[in-house]
């Protein structure tokens, strides 16, 4: 939680530093979370590649694969979903595979013309059978399975997954020099079902789109990005977070 502090209290300082430049979007645009970016305009398809670590102390991953797609209605309003899948070894008896769907509308605010902040209301949901993965990892066919019952891993991967889910989320992005970017967020989400998740994410991304005379004539912006993402229970009393990894691609047209 404290690099999630000095994070923010880095952003607030970005903003002030920047609060007097204009308010004039940048070729190439403003890096923002999930693999998307601020123009103001277009359509936007985001993609990443990456892990995920259920239970911040275990030794297993999954891999991760996400695709995301993003139409800006006006400069203040856009919205799109995406999609996650996740897939691997839970142990050498269980394989687990399942995708979640999330569609969204986020409202930008560009303070200037490096700093760009949104806020987005999102809806989750998925189609996997979760139950039977959950009788795979805990020997148990019962409808929920009890956190208390030491089945922590089933429980930590579960949550999420189960039915349907609403979430807020706030986000920034900052275009630093050299078309370096930095990008942040935090998002609680509520599932019907289950537990409240708490997620963090920071990141940086690069504009590539400035070095190529092609993609400046053809696209309004291209990065690439790095972003890891922390997410805890917060019905649970367990200190573990899930981590996320991924590298991604932001095309913008």
């Amino acid at each position: 939680m404290k690099a999630f502090a000095v994070l923010f209290f880095v952003f607030i300082l970005g903003i002030h530093s920047f609060a007097n430049s204009p308010k004039e979007i940048p070729a190439g645009g403003i890096p923002l979370p999930g693999q998307l970016s601020y123009t103001g305009e277009g359509i936007q398809i985001g993609l990443a590649l990456g892990m995920i670590q259920p239970l911040s102390g275990d030794d297993e991953f999954l891999a991760a694969w996400s695709g995301a797609f993003e139409y800006f209605y006006a400069s203040f309003l856009s919205g799109g979903g995406n999609v996650w899948i996740y897939g691997g070894d839970l142990d050498s008896e269980t394989m687990i595979l399942y995708a979640r769907y999330q569609v969204h509308v986020r409202f930008h605010y560009m303070v200037n013309s490096r700093v760009s902040l949104y806020f987005s209301p999102m809806m989750w949901f998925e189609n996997t059978e979760i139950d039977e993965i959950q009788e795979d990892i805990s020997g148990k066919d019962d409808e929920y399975i009890d956190e208390d019952a030491g089945d922590k891993k089933a429980y930590e991967l579960a949550p999420e997954q189960r039915g349907f889910a609403i979430a807020g989320e706030l986000g920034f992005g900052v275009r630093l020099i050299g078309g370096l970017g930095f990008v942040g967020s935090s998002s609680i989400e509520k599932s019907f079902l289950t537990s409240s998740l708490l997620n963090f994410s920071a990141g940086f991304s690069y504009d590539i789109r400035q070095h190529f005379r092609f993609l400046q004539e053809n696209f309004l912006g291209m990065h690439l990005s790095f972003e890891t993402t922390f997410r805890r229970f917060l019905d649970s009393d367990w200190d573990n977070y899930a981590n996320y990894w991924v590298l991604g691609l932001n095309l913008s047209f």
